[in-house]
């Protein structure tokens, strides 16, 4: 056997970079975030991080991506998820507001199925705008390309039909100059190997404990993904992970 992402072609480049997810929690305090960012940079050696925001006050969230901006420098990249927790008038404040932060991309800001309203989002704002985590078709993505209502696209094997939709929808952005940054989620580690293959890829969301539940699990080092070269999609459950989180579909 071979790894997936050999018997899909091979590889296309000879690293993905990740970034960090695991830093920017809403709960968590200042000084943890900042903590969180700095050793996520200074010493584990990642370029791009991620923080969530959708606080009540949208002012908190300024607060926090400001200080963040400020404690790792002008250099490293720096994407905002918001979860679809905000409407259309917050996000465009908020946006308005976070215009010099730099922000890399705004990623669920508003409910995930709203079309016309992150088209008139991406329209407003230079700010990019990322979704995809909670679109369940080719066709669902499509309604968003289509509207000019995405600029990173981020679609998940576990949540489509597979990877043969899974390639539908890169190589649907890849046809509209779209770059590919697939969600993390539980199963994750295969789109490590869908990003070493898939010419749109770009760059994947990283979350350090997910790997820990796996037979094989896959490793990043100074912020870049190691190629998996065992044979499969490195999906092989730990048997007491899934002893432990595994539940009986009735």
């Amino acid at each position: 056997g071979v790894p997936l992402w050999q018997y899909l072609g091979g590889a296309r480049t000879e690293g993905v970079e990740a970034y960090n997810t695991d830093i920017g929690w809403l709960s968590f305090t200042p000084e943890n975030l900042l903590a969180g960012s700095a050793k996520a940079v200074e010493e584990d050696g990642f370029t791009r991080l991620k923080l969530k925001v959708g606080h009540d006050d949208p002012n908190i969230d300024i607060a926090r991506l400001a200080a963040v901006r400020k404690r790792v420098g002008s250099s490293i990249r720096i994407a905002i998820d918001g979860n679809g927790k905000w409407d259309l008038p917050t996000c465009q404040r908020f946006c308005a507001s976070a215009r010099d932060l730099d922000i890399y991309w705004f990623e669920e800001p508003l409910w995930y199925d709203d079309v016309t309203s992150h088209a008139r989002l991406a329209r407003s704002t230079s700010i990019p705008v990322a979704l995809g985590e909670q679109l369940y078709t080719v066709d669902a993505f499509r309604s968003f390309i289509d509207a000019g209502a995405v600029a990173y696209v981020q679609p998940d094997v576990t949540r489509l039909g597979g990877i043969t939709e899974y390639i539908q929808v890169a190589d649907l952005a890849l046809a509209h100059r779209l770059p590919v940054v697939p969600h993390a989620g539980e199963m994750s580690q295969v789109h490590v190997h869908l990003s070493y293959w898939h010419p749109a890829s770009t760059i994947l969301e990283y979350i350090p404990w997910i790997k820990d539940h796996f037979e094989e699990p896959i490793h990043v080092r100074d912020g870049v993904y190691k190629r998996p070269e065992q044979p499969g999609a490195s999906t092989t459950p730990l048997a007491e992970s899934f002893a432990r989180y595994g539940k009986a579909v009735k």
